[in-house]
């Protein structure tokens, strides 16, 4: 089944190439709020924001991140 709109597609169907990015952005995003919250502690909020995220992935398997990542072509020839 090919559907032509990238933000039908669930990850999984993209392989593993995008499950790395998102990890790596989320990532990246924590440890950033971090060292941004010994500045200002509102940056904390970016934290929870990424894992709220992460938990909503975990729980339902639709992905934001995976999705703009797909309209980026991340992930486009994982699997043939």
């Amino acid at each position: 089944m090919s559907i032509s709109n990238p933000l039908l597609v669930p990850a999984r169907e993209r392989g593993w190439k995008v499950e790395a990015a998102v990890r790596g952005i989320a990532g990246t995003l924590v440890l950033a709020s971090v060292l941004l919250a010994l500045r200002d502690v509102r940056w904390l909020w970016l934290t929870a924001f990424v894992g709220a995220n992460l938990l909503q992935s975990s729980l339902t398997g639709w992905c934001l991140m995976s999705n703009f990542l797909a309209m980026l072509g991340v992930g486009r020839n994982a699997r043939a």
